[in-house]
């Protein structure tokens, strides 16, 4: 596993364990507990931050991802290109030696 993944697997884990204590706080709080309003509201901004956050940083590693890849596309091509240029050549020699 890579450190990223490592990161994304303790970042998922850490938000569903805050999703779940938001969860059970909402239900005290409906059937008269403890936490207040204030705590409430503070554990679903971190959560919505949290998922702002993870969502920046996938958007990222896509974003690096592409662009390696459209990298290795233009390389390609200019391959084929390449490639193209030599079979012309050849098909010239190949028309002379026939004499067509």
């Amino acid at each position: 596993m890579r450190l990223g993944e490592i990161f994304d697997l303790l970042f998922k884990i850490i938000l569903l364990i805050l999703a779940i204590v938001i969860i059970v706080w909402e239900l005290q709080l409906l059937f008269g507990g403890s936490p207040t309003v204030e705590e409430l509201l503070i554990g679903v901004v971190f959560i919505i931050g949290g998922f702002v956050f993870n969502h920046h940083r996938e958007v990222g590693v896509i974003k690096n991802e592409m662009k390696h890849n459209f990298l290795n596309i233009k390389n390609s091509f200019d391959s084929i290109k390449e490639d193209i240029g030599s079979i012309k050549q050849d098909m010239n020699l190949i028309k002379k030696r026939l004499k067509v």
